[in-house]
């Protein structure tokens, strides 16, 4: 574990001012530290809960715009496993750049992705064998750039990026021969790669294959690139493991194969490369490539990606608050900003889901997305996107809908373009409820056969061990809840039948009210009835969710601060209050007002509270609900300041595509969203003294929405909060912020 303090590098003013008659952003990409989350937690919470890889935030210091195809890291990982990032900040030496599709903060894989390594001397092929040292001294690390000092082979690495492409500047300090690697990452050993020195490219391809459902199946596409050179190659070749095939111009199906372009240097010689990506084809990697950098100029692509993402930054702008306040809120808002991934090429071609090789397009400058983490951010990441980035959201829900019409269900967790069941619930079905309840089109006449079709219906043979509906369905729909004796079967997470009824009933009570408003009278009442299912799994004697036999009696291993096998990655303390659609209901089971609050109080005095993973991030917001909200903001901020830090283990555990990080622009702006298709915030209070909404007014029609405080010290406790000069409630709707306006926290003093 680490405390050495990150540096913040301070050369971005120059490309700013490089980038010509663009629209001039707020230089706020300073503020945001990639590096931050790169290696173990350092906050107090993580120690007592999270157990191996959950430990590490799992991000990489990542070059690419917002919700792009490819990611750009620094790598000292070699490897697509499972639970492995391609970078870790306390690793000492530094293998290549990878273009990655690892899904951030995550601990599931990266696939499709190949890695670009420039060294001097003599072929050095293995990832291991070609590391040199790492020194973090020489690190720059912003969303839009990186660079770092290859010691050993006296060059300086630069690279910057789009959403589809990357660029990279090599730096030559002394004369000799400079050979650049290109190793596609298939660890199944089916890569392809070709040099081409007439069109001075190395191209090939990285077939992805699926983990969880049909784990090791092919995933019926691949990881496309062209790596292009800005000058004629030298000498080339191909090789196997440490075999060197000079002249060889393509190699293809063995382990630990590459090709490479050599290039004769002198000294303080420059050497260029672009890279197209895509999921298509090479001829589509090749044009995105030809569109989103058709020049040679990388200090304009640099320029012109910083500003992208000063524009997204712009969208929140704050006051008052530290320096590192602002550090740790744009880095986090950057994290919150990484996934879902774009998957569709420039011209709007992408792999059809589902494994069904054939390619569909998407029409009107409409962008496909994949790599949804929907048990993580149907919370918190995907309420603050569609806040901050309205349009891309609206197209990922998008995304969703032809996810479900291409393979026949709503996905539940879908990743590497695939049906996976990675994790439980049904938050697909979560998330486009919310989006549709609050007003965004997602064109339900299309969307709710297949939403529908998810709560009532029961995947059975191929289609349920393809991943395909809910787990445990049949169960749910007999009982009202899983049963222990369902262990269900074809699951990553086999068995966890108490979360899995608490979640089915919180996204049940989400249909419902889509439902409703969609004219569905009566499966709107069955979904609201369902809604109520929780209290099916709530133990009176205990006060606690428990394991429920199918003759009604409870299991027998309750302990409410150990992990249960009917439980998802939590403790009953934990999991007692994943009701956020029905509070006062919960409330009413667990009994009188003191006794819910010392219930609360319990979970934060001992210390079982686990904000590194995700069914406690509600849970501080629950005072609001028995009337002390003054207890919401203490637990909130000291979250705030003590779970996050401007270091390199900086995020509490895993950051799950952004969500943990998500929290935290939330609850450092003063309000979090408890229940999905509530269209409600419960409010804590801000640490900054103002912080201003710069809303996209296609989906907002009051373009602006202020926070403020009255008082410069944002750490204390506020009592009274105005909403446009009128008191109000600890709670803020969506239409609110739609509308536009002020909101005001203050004492009753002033």
């Amino acid at each position: 574990m680490t405390t050495n303090k990150l540096y913040l590098p301070i050369m971005l003013t120059v490309t700013i001012l490089m980038s010509g008659c663009q629209k001039k952003a707020e230089n706020l990409i300073k503020y945001a530290n990639p590096l931050i989350g790169t290696s173990e937690s350092t906050g107090p919470g993580g120690f007592k809960h999270n157990e191996n890889t959950e430990a590490f935030g799992h991000v990489t210091p990542a070059v690419s715009t917002p919700f792009g195809m490819t990611q750009w890291t620094p790598q000292t990982r070699d490897t697509e496993k499972k639970c492995l990032s391609p970078y870790y900040y306390n690793d000492t030496k530094i293998q290549g750049f990878r273009g990655s599709h690892w899904l951030s903060g995550s601990c599931v894989q990266d696939y499709g992705s190949f890695t670009i390594m420039p060294i001097t001397g003599y072929l050095r092929t293995f990832a291991s064998e070609r590391a040199t040292i790492l020194m973090h001294e020489s690190e720059t690390s912003t969303p839009a750039y990186y660079s770092c000092m290859l010691q050993e082979y006296m060059t300086f690495v630069e690279m910057t990026g789009t959403a589809r492409a990357g660029f990279f500047k090599f730096s030559y300090l002394k004369k000799d021969q400079a050979t650049i690697l290109v190793t596609p990452n298939s660890d199944e050993g089916q890569g392809y790669i070709k040099v081409d020195t007439e069109k001075r490219e190395i191209y090939g391809y990285n077939p992805v294959h699926r983990i969880y459902q049909g784990w090791g199946r092919p995933a019926g596409f691949s990881g496309y690139f062209v790596v292009r050179f800005n000058r004629p190659i030298d000498n080339y070749g191909c090789y196997f493991q440490m075999e060197d095939f000079k002249q060889q111009t393509e190699i293809s199906g063995k382990q630990d194969i590459g090709a490479y372009a050599a290039f004769n240097i002198e000294e303080n010689d420059v050497i260029l490369a672009k890279v197209g990506t895509s999921f298509t084809s090479i001829e589509a990697a090749r044009a995105n490539l030809d569109v989103e950098i058709s020049h040679w100029d990388f200090a304009k692509t640099k320029a012109e990606t910083e500003q992208v993402w000063n524009e997204a930054f712009s969208t929140i702008k704050l006051k008052g608050g530290t320096e590192e306040d602002y550090t740790k809120f744009y880095t986090a808002l950057y994290h919150s900003m990484i996934s879902p991934r774009t998957f569709s090429d420039v011209s709007g071609t992408y792999p059809a889901f589902d494994g069904n090789k054939s390619i569909q397009k998407m029409e009107n400058g409409k962008v496909y997305y994949d790599d949804f983490s929907l048990w993580d951010t149907f919370r918190a990441q995907l309420p603050l996107v569609s806040l901050v980035a309205p349009d891309k959201y609206e197209d990922m829900m998008q995304s969703l809908v032809l996810k479900a019409e291409q393979g026949g269900w709503m996905p539940i967790f879908p990743m590497w373009n695939s049906y996976t069941s990675a994790m439980i619930g049904d938050h697909a079905n979560t998330a486009l409820g919310d989006a549709y309840l609050k007003g965004f089109d997602i064109n339900i006449d299309r969307a709710y056969p297949y939403m529908r079709k998810n709560a009532f219906e029961v995947s059975e043979g191929e289609d349920y061990i393809n991943g395909k509906g809910r787990r445990g369905m049949k169960s749910y729909l007999e009982n009202g809840y899983i049963p222990l004796e369902d262990s269900v079967k074809e699951a990553f997470h086999k068995m966890e039948q108490t979360s899995r009824t608490l979640e089915y009933a919180m996204t049940d009570d989400v249909l419902s009210k889509v439902a409703a408003k969609y004219g569905k009278t009566e499966d709107a009442q069955i979904l609201a009835k369902r809604g109520r299912n929780y209290q099916l799994v709530f133990d009176d004697e205990t006060k606690s969710m428990r394991g429920r036999h199918l003759d009604g009696t409870w299991s027998r291993d309750y302990n409410p601060l150990a992990r249960a096998s009917y439980l998802t990655e939590g403790t009953p303390m934990h999991h007692m209050w994943f009701v956020p659609h029905d509070i006062p209901g919960l409330f009413d089971l667990i009994g009188d007002k003191n006794q819910v609050r010392e219930k609360l109080d319990e979970l934060f005095d001992t210390g079982e509270y686990w904000h590194s993973n995700e069914p406690c991030h509600h849970i501080p917001y629950l005072y609001n609900y028995l009337g002390d909200p003054a207890e919401t903001q203490r637990k909130v901020k000291n979250i705030l300041a003590t779970e996050y830090n401007a270091f390199d283990g900086g995020i509490p555990g895993n950051d799950d595509s952004g969500q943990t990080s998500a929290w935290y622009v939330f609850s450092a702006m003063g309000f979090y969203p408890v229940s999905p298709g509530s269209g409600e915030y419960q409010l804590s209070s801000p640490i900054f003294t103002e912080v201003e909404f710069n809303l996209n007014p296609k989906y907002y029609s009051g373009k602006k929405f202020k926070i403020t405080t009255d008082n410069q010290d944002t750490s204390q406790t506020f009592d009274k909060v105005k909403l446009n000069g009128r008191e109000s409630q600890f709670v803020l709707k969506h239409e609110d912020i739609r509308k536009g306006g002020k909101l005001e926290f203050s004492n009753s003093g002033k």
